[in-house]
């Protein structure tokens, strides 16, 4: 399938880190080619722009990969404002709930998935706190991820 990726904000860690987990999910299947990819500066309106271009230089693209949920959402007002929106899939990154978030988007029918991407703020704390306390906290720790499609997006909107 043909990719057009829509990156956070070239040099910074989060859209590096989307952007590598990305090309290690997609090295082994030959078929998926990137053939668009442009800098949208976390963006709702540079997704918008963007995916206006693509959509002027390509006429088949598979996919949208976003590094974020409002750069997701602004290519595919940009798709559906070109009558194109059925041709693609879109997916972002964030899962942020309420009534703009990613989530919400993957309930309306608007994005086909996006990936919870915590924050790690409360468990930061928690950790801080320990330390204070003298107790002992792991070297590594991982914080849990999600995928958000339309059979589990509900939980995700509303938490």
């Amino acid at each position: 399938g043909k990719v057009v990726e829509i990156w956070g904000l070239k040099g910074s860690t989060p859209a590096q880190e989307r952007h590598d987990g990305f090309v290690k999910g997609i090295e082994s299947h030959e078929q998926i080619e990137v053939i668009y990819e442009q800098d949208g500066a976390w963006l709702r309106r540079k997704g918008r722009e963007i995916m206006e271009n693509a959509l002027q230089r390509f006429q088949n693209i598979d996919l949208v990969y976003a590094h974020n949920d409002p750069m997701a959402m602004g290519a595919y007002l940009a798709a559906q404002n070109a009558g194109r929106e059925e041709e693609m899939y879109f997916i972002g990154i964030d899962g942020l709930p309420g009534p703009e978030g990613g989530a919400q988007a993957v309930l309306n029918g608007q994005l086909d998935a996006t990936f919870l991407y915590p924050t790690g703020g409360q468990k930061a704390i928690e950790i801080a706190s320990k330390i204070l306390n003298g107790e002992e906290v792991p070297k590594y720790i991982t914080l849990e991820t999600a995928t958000i499609t339309p059979e589990n997006a509900e939980k995700y909107a509303n938490r």
